[in-house]
């Protein structure tokens, strides 16, 4: 039996954006060389990262597939471009909607990644709750 809700499973904060802020990812996958594409980033967190791709560029995304986010950027800003590890958790392919839901766990980030990433992190949540525009964050 497990206790307690959904959100005290979260460990860490999570920040959430609009398609218009261009938060963008390009992943790769370690087992197939150069192979890599490039996604629409919904939310963040230091614990992982959810996306979504047009389902003709959806491929192989199945629960327990190996990734690696290349590089992340906002707009034509370059926000990291080391390699983070993750491990695909969940996929969303729902027939209804032409985009397909990927989320994926962080596998233990190197420190100064993560420090830029608790960094990038504090400055939206900043800048949304500065906003009091309502806006999700």
């Amino acid at each position: 039996m497990m206790a307690g809700g959904f959100h005290e499973k979260r460990k860490e904060t999570r920040v959430y954006f609009s398609p218009g802020e261009n938060i963008r990812g390009v992943f790769v996958f370690p087992d197939f060389g150069q192979f890599s594409f490039s996604a629409l980033i919904l939310d963040l967190s230091l614990g992982g990262i959810h996306f979504i791709l047009k389902r003709e560029e959806w491929n192989s995304l199945e629960p327990g597939r190996q990734l690696v986010l290349a590089r992340l950027s906002e707009g034509d800003d370059f926000l990291c471009d080391r390699a983070m590890p993750l491990t695909v958790r969940w996929v969303l392919d729902h027939p209804m909607v032409s985009n397909v839901s990927v989320g994926c766990e962080f596998d233990g980030l190197e420190e100064d990644v993560r420090k830029m990433l608790r960094s990038f992190l504090a400055r939206k949540l900043a800048a949304c709750q500065g906003t009091g525009s309502g806006a999700v964050c």
